[in-house]
């Protein structure tokens, strides 16, 4: 007996096998024919899997640090199925259809989970009928050939239900066996919940499990919510404290494993909630919570989901079976098991109709549950005729599957298929291919040493910023897409940022109303503004343009020499004729030197008044120009070494700010070059060049110089160039700006939000950040009492989300800003930031007894006394919400 019960078993691993390698031919045969471009979520969540395949490139397992930005590479999405796939990008080679064979390893897990599920729950015939469902529900292979997360969720969710189902039918089961053997009188006084190693071994499992299924989708939560709920208050009611400690323990295991990347981005998980919840709901139009459509939605969709043919003959057998053994239905019906499995639907079904924000794709995850009640219920039709109609309901199933994945039938074909499986078809694109890799060929052509980013003007299904950011990302990083025209009040500032542009004819796809003004000004001001051209054309699939434009004056031009070069120097400066105090000030940098100090350099530039008489209190007597040299866009591309052993010549055009209290007079370059990975400087050699700022420019006729030997060096505009042709000051002079605000709190912070997301667009690395870092650390060594210094460098690292290294900036602002109540709440907030809620009340000490009604203060101790327990306190504190104006 036991043998034929192991044979059985091995029989049915090998049905379960096919069924899975059956799936995987279906899968992978339309991968092979498919030409399309993957749309916007498919191209973020695949360039995410590039970055982790570049971080895994040289891993720093024993680094706290190299972990920290390992976790921060995704912020707000968890980056489990981004990890998982690493390695067959190093096995297959990278590209969008590559990184879906992922999805073969995640069929395996919901295959083999929903098969176990059947086997515990009912038999091994339910078992493999519902692993053949899952391969053939609508809406589970429609996420199959997309590289999106709701599939592996699904995987994930459904392998973690087993594991609970185990834990919970383990404890159940020896209950039972402990009170039967009670009953007959063999133990007396024995504990009516005893665990068992095989409990012990499933709690674990299922907290493991827990804890990477939320690592693929923090959404887990929503599907396992009441299941947990719904044991752990058994285990109350039964007073069964064992059962109930293991519940506990496996959450707090679940825990331990999402809780590294939690912790670092948490913040921005709560902030990105929002978008991604209840602005995406107004913007689609979703039915609000209080009408009867929000609650009716997903049963609405349900054929959709599962199809005709697979959702009413099982039911029927269900109903003719429980019809014919009404009388004696308990006993005849796995009751308990189907229970279960309506504790894990119903519970799901009605947390998610709760989601304001509704989609198709966010409820997949509870489908391989019907599965399983489907498959069950086809085992209930009459033996007579009941293996007919099982395998006529699989036939179907894969009839409708076939016709939905492929062209097959025409439009009579397509019209038939809607009538037995409603809902979108997947069809392979068959078409012409898009042109994102010519592109991106065009813009590295033509800039081969520089990095890019793109401006992205349309935002449709195929062109969007977020697939050709991935395909600029397959080019070794080398061209970033970024969409911007989004803000009327910013478009000119895009403009003067950015170097290369896209736009379309035609349908300008997903761009939104209160946005649609903004992008007919971007596009009006690259198209017919005079100061672009066009790079290249393109005839789209759809037989609309797509134009690439470029600059006419290059912000960056690199040059090689036909000599090596030891040290970077400084050639020539241009810069305008009448620097005017608080406007931006045009200048160009022509630099020279071997490639590698040109691209790991920061340059530090002082303008220094030279005047040795009286200054005026308060003014300010120098400009500074602390950078990377090409605002670190130099790129080594695709080419090979040898290419980088001669020099190299930079022209860099950018501006510089001139503070509004400039001291007037003669102004000389100081420059220092700083290796930003080894941290060496040397000071650069400059000519004697400077240029004046008068008291009255507004009256100054232009500079008249005899030539000299330095008119070589610099030169200086006659006419001052109108604002339109003004490049944009440098991120780092931005970022300077931004911090000079924040000593206001919260009306300080204001402008700050409102910029910060803006120019992050133009640096999409946000290399700028550490640039600044670089440059102020090293400014506030010189200078250790300077409090702008200390501020903006405090800045500089909390927008790098660097924790330690903040606080550290943070008290040195404390130390030089000591009446500013401000100062110390920054450095409670990053403390509690970083779950050091001790230190965050320490640090607001002094700030409470320098202004203790000042809402900002009282709220952040709040939140300190609530993350240590003092709820009291916390209640106390946090009153003062009232009273914040935001």
């Amino acid at each position: 007996m036991a043998q034929q019960h192991r044979d059985s078993g091995d029989k049915s691993l090998l049905v379960l096998g096919i069924i899975w390698l059956l799936g995987a031919i279906s899968d992978r045969l339309w991968f092979a024919f498919d030409r399309s471009v993957p749309a916007w979520d498919q191209a973020e969540y695949l360039t995410s899997t590039l970055n982790y395949l570049q971080a895994l490139q040289h891993p720093q397992w024993f680094s706290g640090e190299w972990w920290t930005n390992f976790w921060l590479l995704s912020t707000k999405i968890p980056p489990l199925v981004y990890i998982l796939t690493v390695p067959f990008l190093h096995i297959f080679g990278t590209g969008g259809d590559r990184a879906t064979l992922v999805h073969l390893l995640f069929s395996a897990i919901l295959l083999a989970s929903v098969y176990s599920l059947g086997v515990k729950l009912f038999n091994r015939q339910v078992g493999l009928w519902a692993a053949a469902i899952c391969v053939l529900l609508p809406g589970l292979y429609r996420f199959r050939l997309q590289f999106l997360l709701d599939f592996p969720l699904t995987a994930a969710i459904t392998f973690c239900f087993y594991c609970l189902t185990m834990w919970k039918e383990e404890v159940r089961g020896k209950s039972e066996e402990v009170r039967g053997k009670s009953e007959e009188g063999t133990l007396t006084n024995s504990p009516p919940h005893p665990l068992s190693r095989s409990s012990f071994f499933w709690a674990i499992a299922f907290g493991i499990s827990l804890g990477l299924s939320i690592l693929v989708k923090h959404t887990t939560v929503l599907f396992l919510f009441t299941p947990i709920v719904w044991l752990a208050f058994g285990a109350v009611r039964q007073k069964a404290w064992g059962r109930l400690g293991q519940l506990a323990g496996a959450l707090l295991l679940s825990a331990a494993v999402f809780g590294p990347w939690a912790k670092t981005n948490w913040l921005l998980i709560l902030t990105g909630g929002k978008r991604a919840t209840l602005d995406s709901a107004i913007a689609e139009g979703d039915p609000g919570l209080n009408t009867i459509d929000a609650w009716i939605y997903y049963i609405q969709h349900l054929p959709e989901h599962v199809s005709w043919p697979l959702l009413l003959i099982p039911l029927v057998g269900f109903i003719l079976f429980y019809w014919r053994n009404r009388a004696d239905s308990q006993s005849a019906l796995y009751l308990k098991s189907c229970r279960w499995l309506a504790v894990f639907w119903v519970g799901a079904y009605l947390i998610n109709s709760l989601n304001i924000n509704k989609d198709d794709r966010y409820v997949i995850p509870y489908l391989p549950i019907v599965a399983i009640f489907l498959a069950y219920c086809l085992t209930l039709w009459p033996a007579r005729w009941g293996r007919q109609i099982r395998w006529g309901t699989i036939g179907l199933g894969m009839l409708a599957m076939l016709f939905h994945i492929w062209p097959l039938g025409g439009g009579l074909g397509n019209s038939l298929v809607q009538v037995v499986s409603p809902g979108n078809s997947s069809y392979p694109y068959l078409g012409k291919e898009w042109p994102h890799e010519e592109v991106i060929a065009e813009i590295i052509d033509t800039e081969p040493y520089l990095q890019s980013t793109l401006g992205v003007l349309p935002s449709t299904p195929e062109i969007n910023q977020h697939n050709l950011n991935f395909y600029g990302a397959l080019a070794n990083f080398q061209v970033y897409g970024r969409q911007v025209g989004t803000n009327l009040k910013e478009v000119p500032q895009d403009v003067r940022s950015l170097a290369w542009f896209l736009t379309k004819t035609g349908p300008q796809g997903s761009i939104r109303e209160r946005i649609k003004k903004a992008q007919n000004a971007a596009v009006a001001a690259i198209e017919t503004g005079g100061k672009f051209q066009l790079q290249k054309s393109w005839v789209l699939p759809d037989n609309t343009n797509l134009n690439l434009y470029r600059k006419r004056s290059h912000l960056v031009e690199v040059q090689p020499l036909p000599e090596a070069r030891s040290q970077v120097q400084l050639e020539q400066v241009t810069l305008l004729a009448k620097p005017v105090p608080g406007v931006a000030l045009p200048v160009t940098y022509i630099w020279s030197g071997p490639w590698q100090q040109l691209q790991s350099g920061l340059v530090l530039l002082t303008w220094q008044n030279q005047q040795s008489g009286d200054i005026a209190s308060g003014k300010t007597v120098r400009i500074l120009h602390d950078r990377a040299i090409a605002q670190a866009t130099l790129h080594p591309g695709m080419l090979e070494a040898d290419k980088f052993a001669v020099g190299f010549r930079v022209v860099d055009r950018t501006a510089m700010l001139t503070d509004a209290n400039i001291a007037p007079g003669r102004y000389a370059l100081q420059a220092t070059y700083l290796d930003r990975q080894t941290g060496e400087t040397y000071p650069m050699k400059v000519p004697q060049i400077t240029f004046e700022i008068d008291a009255e420019p507004a009256v100054i006729a232009s500079q008249s110089r005899t030539e000299t030997q330095n008119d070589k060096k610099l030169k200086i505009a006659e006419t001052a160039p109108k604002n339109e042709d003004v490049p944009e000051l440098d991120l780092v002079t931005q970022l300077r700006e931004m911090a000079v605000n924040l000593p206001k709190g919260l009306p300080g912070l204001e402008p700050v939000f409102e910029q910060i997301g803006r120019i992050n667009q133009y640096d999409p690395i946000q290399d700028y950040t550490v640039q600044a870092e670089q440059a102020l650390a090293y400014r506030l060594k010189q200078e250790p009492n300077n409090l702008e210094f200390a501020y903006a460098l405090a800045f500089s690292r909390v927008l790098q989300q660097n924790v330690e290294s903040a606080i550290a900036a943070l008290e040195k602002v404390t130390q030089l800003d000591s009446q500013n109540p401000y100062a110390y709440a920054y450095l409670a907030f990053v403390q509690i930031y970083g779950w050091h809620p001790k230190a965050a009340e320490t640090a607001l000490k002094p700030a409470l007894a320098l202004n203790p009604n000042l809402p900002e203060i009282r709220i952040l101790n709040g939140l300190a006394a609530l993350m240590q327990g003092n709820l009291i306190q916390a209640w106390q504190d946090l009153q003062f919400l009232k009273k914040l104006k935001i």
